[in-house]
């Protein structure tokens, strides 16, 4: 009888030596998710798990789920020593449009989470106030959402192709990488065509055309007079001007400018031209003439 009662004491002795030493070789291994709980807190995992359940809706369990899935697919990289001297250019209805350096605006991008908002973004460049905004990738990728739908969670992060869109508030395929160029289209409309008010961001979101404009043709002689040759210009983006006339064929157009300045051009000198940036002003680019003879800082063009 007394072996019987020994026998509960040894099973209990027994089960607490297993599960101490099941302790000691989690501690001292401190596999998963052991680990996991040592490094991070219990909401933390849990709001990781919410995401990894978003991120369940586009991927399928067969290659679900490693880092490389959001870092390729989704994410930005976080590499050390990596120099992301890509620029973007910032265009349209802004202030002083120009090319900014992804690295100028980021420079801590080697830190995890480096980002900037979209809004700190544009504040920065003076835009408070826009209606909508437009991003370009180098690979061709477009994508235009309204300011309406656009929150503090937008923003832009580094990536190897320069930098990333993305945001919770609009759908995922919108968040664009290797972005090349942001086009901002603003509230007010200073350029009027025919009584019809628009503004240079909204012409340039449109159908717009690439012109090589002032082409130069430059030579070089060397020592045993082999003459070589090259074409160097310039091109410039922006939309056709005909397509915007209320005339079709008309017999010329009257310009003015913000002073006030007017110019008339026959129909002959406006077959190409389109209206583009140029130098920071709109401008109304006439391909077959110098650029001196070019109005700028335009704001009515009225067909006759």
């Amino acid at each position: 009888m007394d072996n019987l009662k020994k026998w509960p004491v040894m099973f209990l002795i027994i089960v607490l030596v297993l599960i101490g030493a099941i302790i000691a070789i989690l501690l001292a291994t401190k596999p998963m998710p052991v680990a996991l709980l040592e490094e991070y807190s219990l909401s933390t995992l849990w709001r990781e798990g919410q995401a990894m359940n978003d991120c369940a809706e586009c991927h399928n369990s067969a290659d679900f789920h490693t880092c490389e899935t959001c870092h390729d697919d989704h994410g930005a990289v976080e590499l050390a020593g990596v120099r992301f001297f890509e620029v973007i250019d910032l265009t349209g209805d802004v202030p002083d449009p120009a090319f900014v350096r992804v690295n100028e605006v980021m420079p801590d991008q080697e830190n995890m989470g480096t980002h900037i908002t979209l809004f700190e973004f544009l504040a920065q460049n003076g835009v408070e106030q826009f209606e909508s905004v437009t991003f370009i990738t180098n690979d061709g990728g477009l994508a235009t959402i309204e300011r309406k739908h656009l929150d503090e969670t937008a923003m832009l992060i580094p990536y190897i192709d320069g930098v990333r869109f993305l945001t919770e508030s609009v759908h995922s395929s919108t968040w664009l990488k290797g972005i090349s160029k942001i086009i901002i289209v603003g509230n007010d409309r200073p350029l009027t065509i025919d009584g019809e008010q628009t503004s240079i961001g909204r012409l340039l979101i449109g159908e717009t055309v690439r012109l090589t404009v002032e082409g130069s043709d430059v030579m070089l002689t060397d020592e045993t007079g082999q003459t070589s040759r090259a074409l160097v210009a310039n091109w410039t983006e922006g939309a056709r001007l005909l397509p915007l006339l209320d005339i079709v064929s008309p017999a010329g157009v009257t310009v003015t400018n913000r002073s006030g300045e007017t110019t008339a051009l026959a129909y002959d000198e406006i077959q190409d031209a389109v209206i583009a940036l140029v130098r920071d002003r709109v401008t109304l680019v006439l391909p077959d003439r110098g650029r001196s003879a070019w109005p700028t800082d335009i704001l009515t063009i009225v067909s006759n």
